[in-house]
């Protein structure tokens, strides 16, 4: 197992190539472990040269990650393929611990808000252009058919993960993910969906959603936010609003 490592200010860049199994998962874990001084505050793993990755060198992993813990250190993954990525998601180690889809993002997340707030003038509070500190991770759906929903949500716009007959996995912009499983109770139709979406042009949106055939409401004009909602999946009630973020998500 080949690890790169740099230093980009006063966070270490480790850089496997390969693949991680059973095999050398414990020589990976090892190598990582050498490679990471007493005095390191912050790790990223540029997972982009990881072409496999099996339960063991999901261990391998959880122990670095939480040895660093236990010594105040940060540490986050980045750059996993789609595979990869999907891998941590249903083992629930992206719960644990924090992935980024690039190198940039992940290093963003390890100088902290406070140092990005420094760089840009401001005491704190973000400037109009700098991207939020948080974004939510998972949002979950209990649905009667998850495959029907996975394919509803994909014709309409969210990109698919995972699609298996009893759970999928889509991204929404900003990197969320909506996670469906199948319901364990009847859904009572007409319930609110545990969550609303956001779009930047509402009015396209809903021509999108009456040309599919999907029943929506008249766009409601507001002062804040000009809004209608859909019957989805399984029944929902969907509120759709439109968007007045500001930068980059």
């Amino acid at each position: 197992m080949d690890i790169h490592t740099e230093r980009q200010q006063n966070v270490l860049i480790l850089k496997p190539q390969g693949r991680i199994d059973s095999a050398n998962a414990h020589d990976f874990q090892q190598s990582i472990s050498a490679a990471i001084d007493d005095r390191q505050g912050a790790v990223v793993a540029d997972f982009e040269g990881i072409s496999y990755m099996s339960s063991a060198g999901l261990r391998a992993i959880l122990i670095v990650a939480k040895a660093l813990r236990q010594r105040g250190a940060r540490f986050a993954l980045c750059a996993m393929t789609p595979v990869i990525a999907d891998v941590f998601t249903i083992s629930g180690f992206s719960k644990v611990i924090s992935v980024f889809d690039s190198r940039t993002e992940a290093l963003a997340h390890m100088r902290g808000p406070s140092t990005a707030a420094e760089d840009s003038g401001t005491t704190g509070a973000l400037a109009d252009h700098e991207r939020p500190v948080f974004a939510v991770g998972h949002i979950r759906m209990p649905v009667e058919d998850a495959g029907a929903a996975h394919d509803f949500f994909v014709r309409h716009g969210l990109r698919s993960i995972l699609r298996k007959a009893d759970m999928a996995i889509l991204e929404l912009r900003g990197g969320t993910h909506l996670i469906l499983n199948r319901a364990e109770q009847p859904i009572e139709d007409g319930a609110r969906a545990p969550f609303d979406l956001m779009v930047d042009d509402v009015d396209q949106v809903w021509r999108r959603f009456t040309d599919d055939g999907v029943h929506a409401t008249d766009i409601e004009r507001g002062n804040i936010h000009d809004l209608f909602h859909i019957t989805g999946p399984s029944g929902y009630w969907i509120r759709i609003s439109s968007s007045h973020v500001r930068g980059a998500v």
